[in-house]
């Protein structure tokens, strides 16, 4: 099994992984005002350069799941997959809300501690959502692999789904278009029928489909030219208003799969000749099996940082961001190497 393992995939995990954490960090900042070219335009650069690490999460999780030769079936999913992604969702909840809830500091559940401290557990850290996410996903991959197991149907999914769900609600934010398009986008929404299933299935079709150069370069075309995109309008948007919304670098934002894509094409046709055996490669291939644990525990280090005033924008954000998105890469690490040493931690928290 070893000798078939596709090390591109290795390297798109941990690199995504770092991506989050580059856009968590610069998010202790990024809603701060004033909201100029800088220093805060410079947190909108490693925002925007970081948003291809879900999308390629999501990929990759399609490109393994639908895959006929890996057996997936109903009984995997609820037995093994779905209550291990619970056990490890309840368990880093618990522990985040002891320390958002007040509880470490009042060592009481009075005054509405009890009440912060069960609410912050069922609702989990604000990254957590990829858990319910990928969870639902791979409820309804059994459904999934008979669409990707057809090349004809699945392009048809992946063009409709893509326009129904990103293209038309995109075009719904440009206010010129949206008083005469709301008509439509208002009463004909599929968002929660295609939604993320966009990505998962596009992460089978593009890692077996073979793609000529050509075919690669206008993908890398779009991807940078929708990142470009969404860059300006964001900057644009954001400081004319100085306001922080979201609203247009989120997931389902057209642009978001074509970035996404991009990168995931990228990773794929870039390293899939690496050597599996240099030092670098093992080191990385053994941080690939620790993504899910360093995803859930992240956050433990920026909420250190927070706490003793440690901002992106304390010095140049160029040379600061990078530096506390790599410590606390760093930070969550060592976290999970030490709970995979102890075998039950291992095998349901990380």
């Amino acid at each position: 099994m070893e000798k078939k393992r596709e090390y591109y995939l290795d390297i798109a995990k941990v690199a995504s992984m770092i991506g989050v954490i580059v856009v968590h960090t610069g998010a202790i900042s990024w809603y701060e005002a004033p909201f100029g070219v800088y220093p805060w335009g410079v947190l909108n650069v490693f925002d925007m350069l970081g948003r291809f690490s879900v999308p390629v999460f999501l990929m990759i999780s399609g490109y393994l799941f639908l895959n006929p030769q890996r057996p997936v079936n109903s009984s995997d999913i609820f037995k093994r997959y779905i209550p291990r992604l619970l056990c490890a969702f309840f368990f880093w909840s618990f522990l985040y809300a002891l320390i958002t809830s007040g509880f470490m500091t009042s060592r009481s559940l009075a005054g509405g501690v009890g009440e912060k401290l069960l609410h912050d557990t069922s609702a989990g850290r604000y990254h957590m959502w990829y858990i319910f996410t990928i969870a639902g996903l791979y409820i309804i991959t059994p459904a999934l692999r008979p669409v990707a197991a057809d090349r004809k149907a699945m392009r048809y999914f992946l063009l409709t789904s893509f326009i129904l769900t990103y293209l038309i609600p995109t075009l719904q934010l440009i206010p010129i278009v949206s008083k005469y398009t709301f008509w439509l986008t208002g009463r004909f929404d599929l968002s929660h029928i295609s939604g993320y299933v966009l990505y998962y299935l596009a992460g089978y079709y593009f890692g077996t489909e073979d793609l000529s150069p050509k075919q690669r370069k206008i993908i890398y075309a779009f991807g940078i030219g929708s990142a470009l995109i969404m860059f300006v309008v964001v900057s644009v948007m954001i400081i004319s208003q100085q306001y922080p919304a979201h609203t247009y670098h989120e997931y389902t934002n057209a642009g978001m799969p074509l970035f996404g894509l991009s990168a995931f094409v990228f990773f794929r046709y870039r390293f899939k000749d690496v050597d599996p055996d240099t030092k670098i490669m093992r080191a990385i291939i053994q941080l690939s099996k620790m993504n899910l644990g360093i995803y859930l525990v992240h956050d433990f280090g920026l909420i250190a940082f927070r706490k003793i005033g440690l901002k992106p924008v304390m010095v140049a954000p160029f040379i600061m961001l990078p530096i506390m998105a790599l410590a606390d890469y760093a930070i969550s690490f060592c976290i999970v190497f030490v709970i995979s040493h102890i075998p039950v931690l291992k095998k349901w928290i990380i």
